[in-house]
């Protein structure tokens, strides 16, 4: 994942969080799975091919958000690139998105998945928050058409988004989030991820404890605030790994993080070379919970 990611997805998930209840309390899920990928991403499939490969990726999810559910989470935060993979190009890419309306449209697709055309990714998710009553966030690919007034119109006449979307336990689309502004290419596919970074809150938490899972000893803590100022003195990390606060937040919390240093990841440019400064951020898998108690 790319920091611009890592940014984007931290930022949806607290903002999510903080709506998914209206309880003073609750539990968030982050889980991680190995992507099912398709066979090819140099020439495209038909719909139906995509179709397939997506649903096996949402099997999985479907296990993980059961569990979750069952295991008292309000929340859960699937992963990036989760339903389709990556290493596409525009026109390889084209077959596994969908048009992702504003949610200002009070769509629950489960309910009705015809409503914006054939939506089947979307009814999924939303059939998957609303049987287990929980929010679900999850990644996926946008489209949406432009035409020859737009100067920066793709040729082929569509905006391809790299997306997050959340549906809350009823099932309805609740957030729709274009990823910051970036052309993403590192054989990755060409998407116009044209939304708005975040960096600003309004909502102060009283605590908050994050844990997580990591492949890695060399974890490193981040809490950053309301405008993206640091909060030093204001966080510890408990011998157990835990990132917790020490007091209630100065100010409003834009994101609280845990990131991973795979370090055995980097790799020599030649023989007499040093080793590349190529990072690998990885989001906390969340283990145990998020418990935060908050005021508005």
């Amino acid at each position: 994942m790319i920091t611009s990611q890592l940014l984007a997805c931290r930022a949806v998930l607290l903002l999510c969080v903080l709506k998914a209840s209206s309880q003073d309390t609750f539990l968030a899920a982050v889980y991680e799975h190995a992507v099912i990928l398709p066979s090819t991403t140099l020439e495209p499939v038909s719909r139906e091919e995509a179709l397939r490969l997506m649903n096996r990726n949402l099997d999985v999810m479907e296990r993980a958000i059961a569990s979750a559910a069952k295991q008292g989470a309000h929340i859960i935060v699937t992963p990036e690139d989760g339903i389709y993979g990556w290493n596409f190009n525009r026109a390889t890419l084209y077959p596994y998105l969908e048009d992702i309306p504003d949610p200002q449209v009070n769509w629950i697709p489960c309910n009705n998945p015809n409503r914006f055309g054939h939506t089947p990714v979307q009814e999924r998710l939303s059939c998957l928050a609303k049987d287990n009553f929980i929010y679900v966030v999850a990644n996926m690919g946008d489209k949406k058409r432009c035409n020859g007034s737009d100067p920066q119109c793709p040729s082929d006449g569509w905006y391809q988004y790299n997306t997050n979307v959340v549906f809350d336990s009823q099932g309805k689309l609740v957030a729709r989030y274009h990823k910051i502004c970036t052309l993403l290419k590192c054989k990755r596919a060409d998407l116009r991820t044209c939304g708005h970074s975040v960096e600003t809150a309004s909502t102060r938490f009283d605590m908050f404890s994050l844990s997580g899972t990591f492949g890695t000893q060399y974890v490193f803590p981040e809490v950053l605030l309301s405008e993206i100022k640091l909060a030093p003195g204001e966080f510890q990390v408990s011998s157990d790994g835990r990132l917790m606060s020490l007091k209630p937040t100065s100010g409003p919390v834009l994101t609280v993080t845990l990131f991973g240093r795979l370090y055995e990841k980097d790799q020599a440019l030649n023989a007499s070379s040093d080793l590349t400064a190529q990072t690998l951020s990885i989001l906390a898998a969340v283990s145990a919970c998020i418990l935060c108690s908050l005021y508005w």
